[in-house]
Parts: C-alpha cells; sequence; structure tokens
C-alpha cells in the first residue's frame, strides 16, 4: 500500500471469536465517536461509531458490535493527519467520505491512494463551512476537469446531489 494508511471497513460486521465477541482496549479517545485502539496482531487502528467513545476513557474495551469502520494505520504521517482531522471534524464528514470514496472506488473499478479520505474530508468540511458563510470559490478548472476527466465528473457531481443535496 505504499506505506500509506491501509483502511479495512466493518459494516455492521461482528466477528465472533470462540463464542463471544471480539473487544479492543481503547488507547486514545479523539472525540465521542473515534478512538485509537489495536487490533488481535497489535497493529494501532483508528475506529469510528456513534458514540462509541461516550463516557469512556483510555482502557475500557470497545466491541465489534459498536464499530462502524475501521482504519488501520500503517503511516505514521498520515495516521497523525487522520487522528487531528478526526478530532476537528464532526463524524459526518468522515462517514460522507468514506462513501463517496467507496462509490467511486467501485464504479471507476480503481484503487484509490489512502490519502485520499483525509483530502477529499478536508475538501468537503471545508467546502461545505465557506458555502455556509456566503462564501463561493469559482473553480477556474471546471471546463478543464469536465474535459479531461469525465467519469470522475459524474461521479463526483452525483455524490454531491445525493450526499450535500
Amino acid at each position: 500500500m505504499d506505506g500509506f494508511l491501509g483502511f479495512s471497513f466493518c459494516f455492521g460486521y461482528s466477528p465472533i471469536y470462540h463464542g463471544k465477541e471480539q473487544n479492543m482496549l481503547i488507547e486514545k479517545v479523539l472525540n465521542n465517536n473515534v478512538v485509537i485502539t489495536r487490533d488481535e496482531r497489535n497493529q494501532e487502528m483508528i475506529v469510528m461509531g456513534k458514540g462509541l467513545a461516550f463516557k469512556k476513557k483510555v482502557g475500557d474495551p470497545i466491541f465489534d458490535s459498536c464499530i462502524d469502520k475501521k482504519f488501520q494505520l500503517t503511516n505514521d504521517g498520515l495516521s497523525q493527519q487522520f487522528q487531528e482531522l478526526a478530532q476537528a471534524i464532526p463524524l459526518e464528514y468522515l462517514e460522507i467520505s468514506c462513501e463517496i470514496i467507496e462509490y467511486t472506488k467501485e464504479a471507476l473499478q480503481v484503487q484509490l491512494n489512502d490519502s485520499v479520505y483525509i483530502a477529499l474530508t478536508d475538501h468537503l468540511y471545508t467546502a461545505i463551512e465557506r458555502h455556509k458563510m456566503g462564501i463561493f470559490v469559482p473553480n477556474v478548472l471546471l471546463y478543464d476537469i469536465k474535459q479531461l476527466f469525465p467519469k470522475e465528473y459524474a461521479i463526483g457531481k452525483k455524490n454531491s446531489e445525493e450526499n450535500l443535496g
């Protein structure tokens, strides 16, 4: 994976080991919905879920059934960026970004560099916040993007309309 974040997803998946649910211990709480933990191979990872860390502290267990998404960390630089982003941006933006990226990968039948999770989440958050403040930044490259990347543009437009209205 070129040393970037390796993303693996858990959508309502709860593995059972020897008749009981696997659990992990919280190493760091990033916010009420995001924590850092370790997997069964002692690899650091970020896990997300609505209210996952509400009233939790370091050392408390978290269960797979409470986790919506898992992000396996393999690059310290991107790991740090992702942690900062998860602390600063509401969970909904991370979730929308993940949905858009997964849809895009499937629609184009491509693998994307894992740094796209950070870049897209930051881009969406910034663009939406600007829009809320009435700040509109024209995209001077829009014509070129439509011409050079028609499939990607169509996917982006569809995702924007579906997820952002």
